[in-house]
Order: C-alpha cells, then structure tokens, then sequence
C-alpha cells in the first residue's frame, strides 16, 4: 500500500531625568552632595512608594508564560490555548446522509452556525450515496494530494487508515481541554460502550471518532409464523434458532427460515455468538478460523444444504426486507436501524402480521451474550488546529442530548447518551408506525439494555478487503456447497492476515 505521511509580551519602561544648569554651576557640584541629608524624609516616605513598583512589575510574569501548539494539539493545554475570537472559520463535512438525514444534520449545522460564539460555519457536502463512496473519495484526496474536508464520516477501521496516513488526529486532547472540552457528567451520559468502540488497538491512547450513531445486529421475527410452529417467544440459542428456521422452511412455496444477505456482519454475529472473535485483543491476528467461526460457517452450511435459508441476490434491493414483510422469512439477522423500514413494509403489506426483533442467539441460554454492534463515527482530519478545534465543537455541539435524541429519532439509529434514549424510546412507542406492533416498539427500548453486550468486528486498518473475503468464503463454501468450512476459514484468515500486515501503520 502507498502510504504518505502527511503530515511574549515584554514591558519596558523609561525613566528619563534632565535638569537645567548655567556653565559656571560645576563648582556647585559639592553643594548638590551635601543635601545628601535633604532627600532624608523623602527616603523614610520611600517604603510605602517601594511596594507599589513591586505591585506593578508582578504581573509581567503571569503574562509571559505561553504554550506552543502543535497541528493537531497533542495536550489539552495546547487545545485551550487556541482562540477562535473573529476567526470565522468555516469548516467543511463530507457525509454519505440524504433524505431526512441531511436534513436533519443540515438543521443542527444551521443552528450551530447561529449560536457559536466564535462565527464558526459548517457546510454539508454528500462525498457519495454510501460509506464505501466516502471511504473512496477520501482515499483518493489521499493519494492525488487533493483538498480533505475538516470533519468526515468513517467506520473505525476507515479512520484507523486514515490515521496511519497521517490525516485523521486524535481528539484526546479536545475532550480533554478545561475551555473547550466535556465536562465528567457529560462524558458519563454517553453510553460507555460507544465511547470505548472509538479508541484503536493500533493507536494506544488515542481517540479517533466520535459517536454520533450506532446500530446493533439483531434477529427479525414473524411471531405469527412463529407461533404457528408451536414456539411461544424468539428462540435464545443457535440450535433453537436452527431447528425453528428449518421448521419453517417450504422452498415449493419460497418460504424459508434464515437469509444470507452477502454481508460480513451477519456472519460476525454468529462468530460473536459462538463465544468467538474476528480479530485478537492485541489485533495482532484474525482469528476467525477459531471453532467459533468454524460452526458459524458451519451453521451456514448447513441451512443452505438443508433448504432451510435463501440467499438474497445482490440485484434484489432490499430483498429480505420485502420478503419478510410478504411473509417468507421467518428469521432475519440485520441491523437495527432498519426497524422502522421493517415497520413500513409490513403496514404495506396485503397480510400484515405480529412481529418483533429480539437479541441475537447465543450458542449457550446461560452464556454472557456477545452481540455485534456497529456504527460509523465522526472523525477530525489534519487541517489547521482553528479548523480542527472549530470541528470538535461542532461534534460536541451535534450530541448534545436534545439534538442527539432528535438525530436518532430521524435516523433510526441508536441515541448516544442515556438521556437522549428515553425520549426517543418513548417517540417510537408513541409512533403511528408501530401502532399495531406493540412487540417491536418494545424490542426497541430492550436495543439499550443489550448495549452491556457489545463487540467490534475489527477496527483496525484493512478491514474493508477482509470484509470482502469473508462475503466470498460464506458465498462459495455455504451457499454454492463446496469446500469444508475449517480449510476455507484457514485460507481466508491467512490471507486476511496478510492484510492486516499491509494496511498496519508503518
């Protein structure tokens, strides 16, 4: 991979005598000795004159003290010192939002642009109709030396690439900052998890994003298909769900248990929920050909083999979407920021019927639950430090609790702070879409309680052509049947770790 590295005030005062004489005075001189004693009662009035000129040079060193800062700012110090006072800077946002998304984030920038005390401006610009369009323009700014925006949209693994290119900064010392940064009550608002999914494992210490939204990987269920099988609630293990899906299968009438959506984050989601991971602690390694992703894939295979699961083409638009809302698919694993679509499609529907989402299952009924919750973050490029401090401000002011709690109302996605998730527990619930399916609003409120249970899939540099190689080995091994899982996953992760080793900051 090309990788570019980007890469006092002092007082003086003057005290000027003069005095006037006649050429013969000199001889006088001795006389101008002799008042030595005259000036005697002025002297014993002098210690009272003596501490004023002390009291007036005292400030000189307060002044003088000043701090360098660097770009980016490396301390909370440095961040403090700098002073946006009739700056006006402008900054600029590369997103991916449209529809009532940029709407939305275009009423926040505005009302930001108003309120700020510095004549900050923030100006929206859709850098594509998706994060890998983002992703890419961002890349090819970075390698064709072209002109970044100051603040851009990235999934952590993007912005961990973007920081071994030396362009994303690090926004420990904003947070931080005594002027500028959160205060300890704010700071403990934000849901832990979400804060903690933007520091890298390849950046120590460092804070690449912050959360602006997340998502987490569920199960969509037809409970009115469900109960026609006898089962009473979503099932809570991997076998359970197994037996359910097949249960359910009739691929004469098209109507199958479980879909493979050709994305990565499905298969993550039972790696997760085998006890498993993608990638080591230390991201050093994938680990995905551990026995956890082994009975993923084999999980997979099976389903397919048996007829159980259908694979939704890449040309079919929202296809298991629409399938589940036609009443075809029992279970669906995706993202929950799709509930309100679901919520739409099925109000569409010709036969609409009870539904809900529930927690992925886990392998174990008594096992701590793993589930994959994901999200994109807002991340703060190399810029000038005004422009980069004029972005942080814009990030703070973005989550705070109202505007947090409307974005994630607009959105679909998870609110950030706990404050803001009550208000927008009780939107949904009092949402016309979810009139008739008390059981997804309620599924809803219970995303926030399953928060305690989140895993990253690989924040790490790279991650988007493992991504990709993941998608591959589950097409070819469970859809098309042909290879064993533990060979193919051997094979990926040897790969994917070459990868890793291309993309790790140099």
């Amino acid at each position: 991979m090309n990788t570019r590295k980007i890469v006092p005030f002092v007082a003086a005062l003057g005290l000027a005598l003069s005095a006037c004489a006649g050429a013969p005075q000199p001889t006088a001189a001795p006389q101008q000795a002799a008042p030595t004693t005259a000036p005697q009662p002025t002297a014993t009035s002098a210690p009272p004159a003596a501490p004023e000129a002390t009291a007036t040079a005292a400030p000189e060193p307060t002044a003088a003290p000043t701090v360098e800062i660097n770009n980016p700012p490396r301390t909370p110090e440095e961040v403090d010192a700098i002073d946006l006072t009739g700056k006006n800077v402008t900054i600029k946002f590369w997103h991916r939002y449209a529809g009532s998304q940029v709407t939305k984030v275009l009423e926040i920038a505005n009302d930001f642009n108003q309120k700020n005390p510095y004549g900050i401006k923030v100006e929206l610009e859709q850098a594509g109709a998706s994060y890998d369009d983002v992703y890419n323009k961002i890349n090819a700014s970075i390698q064709g030396g072209g002109e970044l925006p100051a603040l851009s949209i990235a999934y952590q693994n993007q912005a961990a690439l973007y920081r071994s290119e030396g362009v994303v900064i690090d926004l420990t010392p904003f947070i931080q900052s005594k002027k500028y940064g959160l205060s300890q009550e704010d700071l403990a608002d934000f849901f832990p998890y979400f804060l903690e999914s933007d520091k890298n494992p390849q950046f120590p210490g460092e804070v690449l994003g912050w959360p602006t939204q997340r998502s987490m990987e569920v199960l969509y269920v037809n409970l009115d298909m469900l109960n026609a099988l006898g089962a009473t609630e979503p099932p809570k293990t991997l076998a359970e769900m197994e037996e359910l899906a097949c249960k359910a299968a009739n691929p004469a009438q098209e109507t199958y248990g479980f879909v493979w959506k050709n994305d990565a984050s499905d298969f993550a989601a039972l790696v997760f929920a085998n006890g498993g991971d993608l990638l080591a602690p230390d991201a050093s390694a994938y680990v995905f050909n551990s026995p956890a992703g082994v009975e993923a894939l084999s999980l997979y295979k099976r389903l397919f083999e048996k007829g159980c699961a259908v694979a939704i083409p890449t040309s079919e638009r929202f296809g298991e979407q629409n399938r589940f809302a036609a009443g075809k698919l029992l279970f669906v694993p995706a993202s929950s920021s799709g509930l309100p679509f679901y919520a739409s499609a099925i109000n569409a529907a010709e036969k609409p019927f009870k539904w809900t989402i529930a927690m992925f299952p886990q392998a174990s009924a008594d096992a701590r639950p793993k589930i994959d919750l994901f999200g994109a973050s807002w991340s703060v490029l190399k810029t000038t430090p005004e422009q980069e401090l004029a972005a942080w401000l814009f990030m703070k002011h973005f989550t705070e609790k109202e505007n947090t709690a409307a974005w994630a109302i607009t959105s679909n996605y998870m609110a950030v702070r706990q404050s803001a998730a009550q208000i927008a527990i009780e939107q949904v619930k009092n949402s016309s879409r979810f009139a008739n399916f008390p059981e997804a609003a309620e599924g809803y409120a219970k995303l926030y309680d399953w928060i305690q249970y989140g895993a990253v899939e690989s924040p790490v540099a790279g991650y988007d052509p493992v991504r990709k190689l993941i998608q591959e080995t589950v097409q070819k091994v469970a859809v098309q049947g042909e290879g064993d899982p533990a060979e193919a996953l051997n094979a990926a992760v040897e790969q994917a770790n070459q990868l890793l080793a291309e993309y790790a900051p140099k």
